[in-house]
């Protein structure tokens, strides 16, 4: 009789260990899924703006559109970016943490320079018309065990290759 009650029991251990061991590995894809689902719909160079007070100084503004096609909300660890004017490095930076919601959403982002740190050449073009600017960078969307910890990182690259001109 006890025999037979330690099978049952070895048998609903190791029934309840299979489901749970089953359902961490779901979750584990389905949280992979969702990160992996966000998307760069849009990507645009806006402009280069003077700052006002500032004479030497000018900021580059640029827009990512990003798109959250599931029903929950995803954490973005960070973006970050790296700007070139004529394949002059300006400048990088980023954006931390934030949560995308369902759906698409415009983020914008500026990037503060000295004209005084670029070429002869650079200045020259800047100033008497259009330059061409290379934004690159990573969106890195964590995957998150039980919203907890970490477990892989999502990089989804992107690159901006377009002519701008000063913005009055």
């Amino acid at each position: 009789m006890k025999d037979s009650h330690k099978r049952i029991l070895r048998r609903i251990k190791v029934a309840a260990t299979v489901i749970v061991l089953a359902g961490v590995v779901i979750h584990l894809f389905m949280v992979y899924e969702a990160a992996k689902s966000i998307e760069i719909v849009d990507k645009k160079i806006i402009g280069i703006y003077p700052k006002y007070l500032k004479p030497d100084e000018y900021e580059v503004k640029f827009s990512l559109a990003l798109k959250n096609p599931k029903r929950t909300e995803i954490e973005i660890d960070y973006i970050s970016y790296e700007v070139y004017i004529e394949d002059e490095f300006v400048g990088k930076g980023e954006k931390p943490r934030f949560i995308i919601q369902h759906g698409m959403k415009n983020y914008t982002f500026l990037l503060s320079f000295n004209i005084l740190n670029l070429t002869t050449p650079t200045k020259n073009l800047l100033l008497n018309g259009g330059v061409n600017i290379i934004i690159k960078g990573e969106v890195i969307i964590p995957a998150k065990f039980l919203g907890l910890f970490t477990w892989r990182y999502i990089k989804l690259p992107y690159e901006i290759k377009e002519k701008a001109e000063i913005i009055s």
